[in-house]
């Protein structure tokens, strides 16, 4: 049985349904709405910093130049 906006609220409060169970349902979906927003966009900063470190990838250290006399790195 569906529980109209207007009628007693089922949890036994004594208020409307729109002033009780109601409310606290739609600010949870609110909540919730919120917070996979938020999740959303820390996900697409973390791929944006994940792409852009993989492009300026050059396979070697970082500061370094590779000796083929020595065959082995050397600090610039």
């Amino acid at each position: 049985m569906k529980v109209g906006r207007n009628d007693p609220c089922p949890c036994g409060s004594g208020k409307k349904y729109k002033q009780c169970c109601l409310k606290a349902k739609q600010e949870m979906s609110l909540q919730y709405k919120i917070l996979l927003g938020a999740g959303g966009v820390i996900l697409v900063i973390c791929m944006i910093l994940l792409i852009s470190s993989i492009r300026n990838f050059d396979g070697g250290p970082v500061n370094r130049v590779w000796s083929e006399e020595h065959q082995h790195w050397h600090y610039n």
